[in-house]
């Protein structure tokens, strides 16, 4: 079977499904057919909600500053290395020299200093752009230095630098910050990841290709030729599809996992990944404005019950919005 890119990890502990299809491929060797429900969003995170296309923008793509390790803790990764200061208020981040945009311009300084400032600029849109705001400036002191000035002492490294793919300042300066959901860059990106962007096609799918130039300091390149995000959005295509070769991965129900498993042509995958599954109140309105008729609502809810019933096993029950296995959680 072929390697895959690395997987995200969301929010809040769960375990996800895949099926991975074990009948000979009916395409070109080194390709490999990734399924989505919907069609990608955007290829610009700026503006990105969607979630496979967010994984796809952060490990195919381009890459990010920092990505999470075993532990979920912020590792380096295109920041080969950072320092902070001593009173916690400034972070100098080092970046790898070697990384180029699939144009062939070195990806530098200035890039992220811009997609840390399009990011923080209201104006873009950008989903996560609360998790910037203790970032009072950002500069680049020479190509591959960048120091982040913060308004207050900062506890940890920001966990939003391993979620914000840094992006062509030379593709995108141009473009003004409330246009951004509409520049051209979207559908047809250049990016500086593992993969490059070949074609799209609307509805159907994206077609990327291996850089083999991709620095081995950031892991060298994939080792797949070409990889397809087909749009197939029923749950009985998909696994005719993963039998038939014509698809190679594909995400189910988790209450589908078990009957998968029974087919002897496809293999099914599980891993971590932090998604919440939850009851949200709003406190405004009665009769849960009233704080033990929250806590009376929460303590009758069975999670583990939840858990086996509505996930087939797939998660883990949590106390709150965090995750156990979270480095943030509690105790």
């Amino acid at each position: 079977m072929p390697t895959f890119p690395p997987r995200v990890r969301r929010r809040l502990a769960r375990l996800a499904a895949l099926l991975v299809a074990c009948a000979p491929p009916a395409r070109p060797a080194g390709t490999v057919v990734f399924a989505s429900g919907t069609d990608l969003e955007s290829a610009n995170p700026l503006v990105t909600v969607h979630a496979l296309s967010r994984q796809l923008q952060r490990y195919a793509l381009f890459v990010t500053l920092a990505r999470y390790d075993a532990s979920l803790a912020p590792a380096p990764y295109y920041a080969r290395g950072w320092r902070w200061s001593a009173d916690r208020r400034s972070l100098t981040l080092h970046l790898d020299p070697a990384l180029r945009w699939h144009d062939g311009r070195p990806t530098t300084a200035h890039d992220v200093v811009f997609t840390l400032d399009a990011a923080r600029d209201r104006a873009t849109g950008y989903p996560r752009y609360s998790d910037l705001a203790a970032i009072a400036a950002a500069s680049a002191t020479d190509s591959a230095t960048v120091v982040l000035q913060f308004a207050t002492p900062q506890p940890a490294f920001p966990a939003v630098l391993c979620e914000l793919p840094v992006l062509p300042a030379h593709r995108l300066a141009g473009v003004p910050r409330a246009a951004m959901r509409r520049a051209a860059f979207n559908e047809a990106p250049v990016g500086n990841g593992p993969f490059r962007f070949v074609r799209r096609d609307p509805g159907q799918r994206w077609v990327f290709a291996r850089d083999p130039a991709f620095p081995a300091s950031l892991g060298g390149p994939a080792r797949i030729e070409r990889l397809v995000v087909a749009v197939v959005d029923e749950p009985t295509t998909k696994f005719a599809g993963l039998v038939s070769g014509e698809l190679d991965v594909a995400g189910i129900a988790p209450t589908a996992a078990a009957l998968a498993a029974r087919d002897s042509l496809v293999r099914v995958l599980s891993y971590p990944v932090q998604f919440a599954t939850g009851v949200v109140f709003n406190p405004a309105r009665p009769p849960f404005d009233d704080a033990r008729v929250r806590r009376a609502v929460g303590l009758a809810i069975d999670r583990a019950r939840i858990v086996e019933a509505a996930l087939a096993g797939y998660a883990v029950p949590a106390a709150g919005p965090v995750s156990p296995s979270n480095p943030l959680a509690a105790g």
